[in-house]
């Protein structure tokens, strides 16, 4: 009878923090590919990572990593399209943003600055887009 009581006293406290979950529909699901190369959305944040790194240790590679990371650019758009209220697409496009920042070349540069009109404009309340205003 203790336990009943106790359970249900703890469930009012759980029901307030469901009502300010996401909706399932906002987010994208793990299985989901997206863009020609078809990537995940754990395969988005893995290249955007593996690829700062590589033009921090080789920016030499500037080609190469920029081409790759415009496959990446357009799994993103794709996923933002499908998506549009996911909370994680603002921190990619920030990601995205600063490593075109990172390749040495006038195209990434050209993409650096739509990225970030990107983000401002797409999802201005976000904290990213704060930061891109800075």
């Amino acid at each position: 009878m203790l336990t009943l009581a106790l359970l249900s006293s703890a469930i009012p406290a759980v029901l307030p923090a469901q009502a300010f979950a996401r909706p399932a529909s906002d987010l994208a699901p793990a299985d989901r590919y997206f863009g020609q190369l078809q990537m995940s959305i754990l395969g988005v944040r893995n290249s955007l990572h593996d690829l700062a790194l590589r033009i921090d240790a080789r920016p030499e590679e500037a080609n190469q990593v920029y081409g790759k990371t415009v496959l990446v650019e357009d799994a993103l758009r794709d996923w933002s399209q499908k998506f549009p209220n996911d909370p994680w697409i603002p921190k990619y496009l920030y990601s995205l943003a600063e490593l075109y920042r990172k390749i040495d070349t006038e195209d990434a540069r050209v993409r650096k600055n739509d990225t970030l009109d990107w983000l401002i404009t797409s999802y201005p309340a976000s904290d990213y887009a704060k930061m891109a205003r800075i």
